[in-house]
């Protein structure tokens, strides 16, 4: 039974019709919710109707989309409509496009500008694996002062409970993108030692692969660190 193609200009007046009495900031609102859940959701809501796709447009859709289903490194060749997709995600500052992006200039194109910018991005969007790799890019940063701030903010981190449980999946997440990158950052081939108390309490970077509880703030950094050496493939 085919369908009849008058019905279904009318249903397609009668959604348009529902759609131009709610406000577009609602509309935004329920399409961006949408998109922070499942990419194939908003795509299937863009393609259900022409004012839905306009309104799923806005910056603050592109914002809140989740990147979970799209690989940082993909595996074929992306179309045209995907890299301008994942270009409008960067544009409009979707924090987990600005961390991926901050990730690769620094471990794989060595662009300090361009990562600091990201990630400073990143972080007031709330990207708490931001902040993490803004802590490791502070320790291995060569300067002293830097690397203070390093230590300061890896610690606190650690001591803020809601920070303290997310870490551990910030490290992992980051080491999963490492493995499928090449690492040419050469300040990574030598890891750099933040605690150099002589008491007993020091481990002289002898750290397990295994995470420990420790006070000292700089051997919190030191476990960090070796936590995450090793896991690139360097080029």
């Amino acid at each position: 039974m085919t369908r009849n193609p008058k019905n279904k200009k009318r249903n397609t007046k009668a959604v348009s019709s529902m759609f131009d009495s709610i406000p577009h900031e609602l509309v935004s609102e329920v399409l961006s919710r949408v998109a922070s859940s499942s990419i194939k959701d908003i795509f299937n809501a863009k393609l259900s109707c022409k004012m839905l796709n306009e309104i799923a447009e806005d910056t603050y859709v592109y914002q809140r989309v989740s990147l979970d289903e799209v690989p940082i490194i993909p595996w074929k060749p992306i179309s045209q409509e995907q890299v301008t997709f994942l270009n409008r995600c960067l544009q409009s500052e979707n924090p987990e496009s600005l961390y991926r992006q901050a990730v690769l200039d620094y471990f794989s194109r060595t662009n300090l500008e361009s990562t600091c910018m990201h990630l400073q991005k990143a972080v007031k969007n709330g990207h708490t694996g931001a902040l993490y790799v803004t802590c490791i890019v502070l320790l291995f940063s060569g300067d002293e002062e830097l690397k203070q701030q390093g230590i300061k903010l890896l610690g606190n981190m650690k001591k803020t409970n809601g920070l303290k449980r997310r870490l551990r999946i910030c490290r992992n997440n980051l080491n999963s993108i490492l493995e499928m990158i090449w690492v040419k950052n050469p300040v990574l081939l030598e890891p750099p030692v933040c605690c150099t108390a002589q008491d007993p309490h020091h481990r002289k970077r002898r750290w397990s692969e295994v995470e420990e509880d420790v006070t000292c703030e700089a051997c919190v950094a030191d476990q960090e660190i070796n936590l995450l050496s090793g896991r690139y493939n360097f080029d």
